[in-house]
Parts: C-alpha cells; structure tokens; sequence
C-alpha cells in the first residue's frame, strides 16, 4: 500500500508512473497516512418504482438492458443543491474526482469512518480499481441508518488507497470487455455486455 509521500509522488511523476485526480481542491484535507479523499460528485442515479416485479439476469441482453436502463432516474445536482437518502435508500453517484491510474497501480475505494458512524454506505461490491482504469469512480450509496441523511456535492465521502502491481498484461482500458472506463460521471448497470448474457429471446 503506499504512503502519503509515494502517492505525493506518483501525484507528480510524468509519463507511465504518473497517477492523476483532478480536481483536488484541499490536498491537506484530502490526503491522508496511506489514502487519498474523493468527494461526491453532482451526477446521482436513484431507483424509481416500477411495475415490473424484478430484472432478470437470466433475460437476453436487450431486455436486461432495457430493465438496468429503465430502473433509475439520473438526476444533476448542482453545488447549492442536496439530495436527501432516506433509511434503506439506494442511489449511485459518482465522484467528483476523474482519476487516471497506472498499469502499475490497483486501487480500493472505501468509505470514510465518520460518514459510516452514520450508518452510510458507500459502496456494496464495486470498491476494487483496476490497474490502467480512468474515468470517474461510482459510489453505492445506501442509508443503513434511522434517520435521512442529506448530502451535497462536493463533500468526502469516500477514500480511495494504492497498491503497487507488478506484471500486468492487460490494464483496464485496454482489456476486451471494459464497460465503464473513461466516464465523467455515473452510469447504468452494463451487465447486458457480460460475455455471458445471452443474445437469444426466450
């Protein structure tokens, strides 16, 4: 895992070992012994109610796309704004930050400590960053807690931390089936795209 002073360092190297986020507005507030601070981002997908009963994994991909697509609202939330998660709410949002690691970099998003003692999750499976990926990160956010919780952009809520990878033959953006790299901001579930899903109708 690196430190505070490799990931100061790789914030400033050049050509393949460079690690880019920007914007980082506070590096003292952002930076911490081992990990880096991303703050939450203006886009927010929330699930809306539906008449279907459930998504179907088992579906051809055109159908799995049209549920994923069809499951929830994307919205813009502007600085001044907030969006407010009520006690088992879900939504995706995106972090402020684009990042752009190198092919000898893996990452881990995680959440910060005070925003869990209020019972806020920032992610549910999708915390591990491949070596090579860029684009914005997605935050799953759902409020474990009693009370709503009321959010606005631009405030951390998560922290993301380094680990050195050695022999890596193919990085993200360059692998057969990468569905989210490069994106600003926060995108639908792409599992239609899975190798597996099938093109059939049954």
């Amino acid at each position: 895992m690196l430190s505070d002073i490799q990931i100061l360092e790789r914030l400033v190297a050049e050509g393949d070992k460079c690690l880019f986020v920007s914007p980082i507005v506070n590096l003292l507030a952002q930076l911490g012994p081992s990990s880096l601070d991303l703050r939450l981002g203006t886009e927010l997908m929330v699930p809306k109610a539906l008449s279907v009963t459930h998504i179907d994994l088992g579906a051809n991909k055109k159908e799995i796309e049209r549920l994923t697509r069809s499951y929830c609202d994307l919205r813009q939330v502007i600085p001044q704004e907030s969006l407010v998660l009520h006690p088992g709410e879900f939504a995706l949002a995106s972090t402020l930050e684009f990042l752009k690691l190198p092919a000898d970099l893996a990452g881990r998003l995680e959440g910060r400590s005070s925003i869990g003692r209020l019972g806020l999750q920032v992610h549910a499976t999708a915390g591990f960053v491949d070596p090579g990926f860029e684009g914005a990160l997605t935050f799953e956010l759902t409020n474990t807690g009693k009370l709503p919780i009321k959010l606005q952009p631009g405030i951390r809520l998560g922290q993301i931390c380094f680990f050195d990878v050695l022999g890596v033959q193919v990085d993200y953006m360059r692998k057969k089936y990468t569905k989210y790299g490069g994106r600003l901001g926060v995108e639908h579930s792409n599992i239609h795209h899975d190798p597996e899903m099938s093109e059939e109708v049954k």
